[in-house]
């Protein structure tokens, strides 16, 4: 586990999902770098991923998008606010996230 920091926002996760999430949207490592105390509240706005929601997009995304089941595509477009609506079938869902990945 690693505690991280972007401005006030402060959190414990794994170093994983530092890696493959949190690094991505502008997080620092802090442990080591300054103190944080056990009181320093945690701001769990919306945007907020649980553990396991986390958990859930890095085993997702270590399969190809083809191996993806219409679960998983709808629960991913859903944790990663991307709008699939209107979209005919689970392929074109796929497109869709494959868009948005770049």
């Amino acid at each position: 586990m690693v505690t991280i920091k972007n401005g006030d926002n402060i959190h414990v996760v794994t170093e994983g999902a530092y890696k493959e999430i949190f690094s991505k949207l502008g997080y620092e490592i802090i442990s080591g770098k300054e103190e944080v105390s056990i009181e320093t509240p945690i701001d769990m706005d919306d945007n907020a991923m649980s553990e396991e929601e986390m958990e859930f997009i890095l085993g997702v995304e270590e399969k190809p998008i083809s191996q993806w089941s219409k679960t998983e595509v709808k629960k991913y477009a859903e944790l990663k606010r991307i709008d699939i609506t209107g979209t005919k079938n689970v392929n074109e869902a796929k497109a869709i996230i494959k868009e948005f990945l770049g």
